[in-house]
């Protein structure tokens, strides 16, 4: 039981160490998902500005065809004058007639705004592509730096955990389970070496014969305190 329990004190120093390689490697995905959103987001607001030139292009091809339908028209109803006989006719003809001339200044002047928005537009998704690809090259430079310290960081965290599982090799099963329980529990305890009568983990004074059950190392025991197994080593007195 004993020499179980020193494996366990030197399992717990690689676990400490691996626990601080998992939280060290835990920072960089949530950083590198981070950096690709920014590429996304840049992306996003050049596909908005580029979708909305598309849109207006097609805005402005349907009014040019409603444009040469009126301009059609109109020209038709110019060439009814040579038709009319009375001043009714005359002067109904001239309200259609006006009507249309008001219906081709409308498009002329919509088709005019749409050709101004799409140039602003246009402009703006020019200086988009600039910057999209200033982003994508600044960020994906950091990502490939992140990736590359992840992979190096996972070849240590594989590296302690070949030294976890020799630390742990031959321990008994009942012990290794009643750590395994200890260090996933809420406080998290582990094994704690006894020092000068005390915890080591919550220096709390153990009870004599608690003290007394410790240093024999035939069993299992538990602070009460804190809950961490108590391991009685040479140093220990």
């Amino acid at each position: 039981m004993k020499q179980g329990l020193m494996q366990l004190l030197r399992a717990q120093d690689v676990d400490g160490e691996l626990k601080v390689l998992e939280e060290a490697k835990s920072k960089y995905p949530a950083e590198i998902s981070q950096r690709q959103g920014e590429i996304e987001k840049a992306e996003n607001v050049l596909t908005q500005l580029t979708d909305r030139v598309a849109k207006l292009e097609s805005q402005q091809r349907h009014l040019e065809l409603e444009l040469e339908v009126a301009q059609e028209l109109l020209k038709k109803q110019e060439e009814r004058f040579a038709e009319v006989t009375t001043n009714k006719e005359y002067d109904a003809l001239q309200l259609e007639i006006e009507a249309c001339k008001s219906r081709i200044s409308e498009f002329e002047t919509q088709i005019l705004k749409i050709i101004e928005d799409t140039q602003v537009t246009g402009e703006q998704a020019e200086i988009e592509k600039g910057e999209v690809s200033s982003v994508r090259e600044l960020q994906q430079a950091h990502i490939d730096e992140l990736q590359e310290k992840l992979s190096s960081l996972q070849g240590e965290v594989d590296g302690v955990v070949s030294q976890r599982e020799a630390a742990l090799k031959g321990i008994d099963d009942e012990l290794l389970k009643s750590y395994e329980r200890s260090i996933g529990g809420n406080r998290g305890r582990g094994v704690a070496a006894v020092r000068k009568g005390a915890c080591g983990s919550c220096f709390r004074q153990l009870p004599a014969q608690q003290k007394s059950n410790a240093r024999r190392s035939d069993q299992i025991l538990h602070c009460e305190s804190c809950g961490a197994i108590l391991a009685w080593d040479d140093e220990s007195s």
